[in-house]
């Protein structure tokens, strides 16, 4: 009956083994090529055993190719067919040589029997722990998952506790996050929580979402973070911040904060420059209104001292 084997072990110095070359001295060097064919049809069966009997001799002596006169298994067989050529040599294996054992119906060899099964427990054991490391790896998936869930949800349900948010501030050329932040919320940011303003669209939410989405986990410090570039600079802007550090590799709240303010640097300088054009065409037209009014000395000099 066919397994599904695609090799068996062979030790390199197997020539060697005293059992071996009784086998060689007794049957000839063939023999030694007839041992592996053996072999080969052994490791192929269920429990790696074949029966004895005049089938499996009949075919052992094909697949060796004997011929008369060649398999010298004893002196009295020497002109027997290739069935009884066989079955001299696989006795021969059992009796003379001990590399087989038999129960009368079939033989097989130990040596290949302790092999394989060693290798089928091998496997066992590693197709366990690949399963146990898949069932570890699917908790920590889970686990991951539930975790991610719960900062959800937590957000979610702080909703109607976040502040409306600070005054926008002028011109911010670096931003600082050591400031000490209020812990206490006035009685009128409490009431708030009860009034339909709660209802509205929260830009929180949507860049809280983003930014777990695009970057990672939001610890306190960061939700912190970004409700202040939020009030900062605007929902959109920061959500914009957001894509264009992820897009670049770097996504994390310094550099978004970077570049957030790298913006208001560039508005700034645009401002500047459109001020000093201003104020260079007033300048200049100043200086040609004084030339197109040139006094007449002449005249003055008459009209303050009373001469035509």
């Amino acid at each position: 009956m066919g397994r599904d084997v695609y090799y068996f072990s062979h030790d390199v110095n197997a020539s060697n083994d005293p059992k071996i070359i009784v086998m060689k001295e007794l049957c000839g060097v063939i023999a030694y090529a007839w041992w592996w064919i053996l072999i080969e049809q052994l490791a192929v069966q269920e429990d790696y055993k074949l029966p004895m009997d005049k089938i499996t001799f009949t075919g052992l002596g094909i697949a060796f190719g004997m011929k008369q006169n060649e398999a010298n298994a004893s002196s009295n067989e020497a002109n027997a067919s290739k069935t009884k050529q066989a079955e001299a040599f696989i006795n021969l294996l059992i009796n003379e040589c001990e590399l087989l054992e038999t129960d009368g119906e079939y033989f097989w060899s130990p040596s290949l029997v302790r092999r394989n099964l060693l290798r089928k427990n091998k496997q066992v054991e590693i197709s366990r722990k690949r399963s146990e490391a898949g069932r570890l790896g699917g908790l920590k998936s889970a686990e991951q998952r539930s975790k991610t869930k719960q900062i959800l949800q937590a957000n979610e349900a702080n909703e109607a506790n976040q502040a409306k948010g600070k005054e926008r501030k002028g011109n911010i050329y670096s931003y600082s996050y050591n400031e000490a932040h209020e812990n206490e919320k006035s009685d009128k940011e409490i009431l708030s929580m009860f009034d339909d303003e709660s209802k509205k669209h929260d830009p929180y939410k949507n860049v809280f979402k983003i930014y777990m989405n695009d970057v990672g986990e939001i610890s306190s410090v960061t939700k912190e973070k970004l409700e202040c570039l939020v009030n900062d600079f605007g929902e959109s802007e920061v959500i914009n911040a957001i894509s264009k550090s992820s897009e670049v590799g770097k996504a994390s709240i310094a550099y978004i904060t970077a570049v957030l303010n790298n913006k208001i640097r560039e508005e700034a300088a645009k401002d500047n420059g459109a001020s000093k054009c201003n104020s260079d065409a007033r300048s200049v037209s100043r200086k040609n209104s004084r030339k197109d009014e040139d006094v007449d000395w002449e005249k003055e000099y008459q009209r303050v001292h009373g001469k035509k």
